[in-house]
């Protein structure tokens, strides 16, 4: 199976008071045409950045300056901003992480659906039946009621249906879902993730799942990547990276999650926080929170290293046998 996004080196850096630092750092992982790619790790990771970096929508003064972003066979990096903005959309869509905040409360939801559609469709017409269709198809009841509506009049779920219906309106080859059920309970957030499925499976689209949420990465994502302070540090199918995980980090994740078949007095925690991008400790990044850090882990930083087939960690000291002993 052919990869309809790779992206490769990827480095995106804002200026510091010293010197640049990296949101993305080196950043290498593909995603194959018709499949779900899980990209999980705590907030300030640089799992958005990464995706806006993908969209060419990195906020100034940030800026790329590394790497390539294939694309069906073309490097997004090097495309003309028209030839991007016309991309946009039309075959590559993203779903930001707030439904609130990502509508503009003063257009109605059809306004703001069929402004996605003429942007790409300068000749087009009905594109008022269009978007009740779009809204039906991802299942809002009396769509043509709803074109009328504004975003204040929906609920959370509603709104969250509103920007898939926007994203997909083009028939995108690749989705970009950015955390795309935190705001909602886990009842809506089950129909979102149910959705989703569904209009792959009718459309083959790819989707980019970026979520801080296990739970959703294990019931979503064919393949995963694991994020830590701008870099992946575990990347794997996602039966591997569950039944089998190779980086302390992706074991202190796994180890917060509640299980209802195990008996604990109190979840696990991973100590401390994700350092600041522009203050990294030397070596390995996660070393500081690490319970199997070694004097050696603070020498260099480790790359990515093949430890089974489809399954790359960044960690001098795993395989996982390693560090039990």
């Amino acid at each position: 199976m052919t990869d309809l996004l790779t992206i490769e080196g990827l480095r995106t850096e804002f200026p510091g008071e010293r010197r640049p630092f990296a949101a993305v750092d080196g950043v290498s992982i593909a995603v194959a045409r018709g499949k779900t790619l899980g990209i999980v790790g705590e907030s300030g990771c640089g799992k958005s950045m990464l995706s806006l970096s993908v969209m060419r929508l990195v906020p100034a003064p940030g800026r790329i300056t590394a790497g390539r972003v294939m694309f069906d066979g073309q490097d997004l990096l090097k495309l003309p901003t028209s030839a991007m903005r016309d991309l946009r959309g039309r075959r590559i869509a993203i779903i930001f992480q707030e439904p609130m905040t990502s509508l503009n409360p003063a257009y109605t939801v059809g306004d703001q659906i069929m402004e996605a559609m003429k942007a790409h469709d300068k000749k087009g017409r009905n594109f008022r039946a269009r978007a009740a269709a779009a809204l039906d198809r991802v299942r809002i009841p009396a769509p043509d009621r709803r074109l009328d509506e504004y975003p204040h009049q929906m609920s959370g779920g509603m709104r969250q249906r509103v920007m898939i219906a926007m994203a997909l309106s083009c028939a995108p080859d690749l989705l970009i879902a950015d955390e795309p059920t935190t705001a909602l309970d886990v009842t809506v957030q089950a129909q979102i993730l149910d959705l989703l499925r569904d209009l792959q499976a009718q459309t083959g689209m790819a989707i980019v799942l970026i979520t801080h949420d296990l739970g959703v990465v294990a019931e979503m994502a064919d393949e995963v990547a694991v994020m830590y302070s701008g870099r992946v540090v575990e990347r794997a199918s996602a039966a591997a990276l569950f039944d089998d995980p190779q980086h302390p980090y992706t074991l202190g994740l796994l180890g917060s999650v509640p299980r209802l078949e195990e008996k604990r007095d109190r979840l696990l925690a991973i100590e401390g926080s994700v350092p600041s991008a522009a203050a990294l400790p030397p070596g390995c990044r996660f070393h500081p929170r690490c319970v199997f850090g070694a004097p050696a882990c603070t020498a260099e930083q480790p790359p990515l290293r093949g430890l089974a087939p489809q399954h790359e960690a960044a960690c001098i000291r795993a395989p996982v046998e390693a560090l039990a002993a």
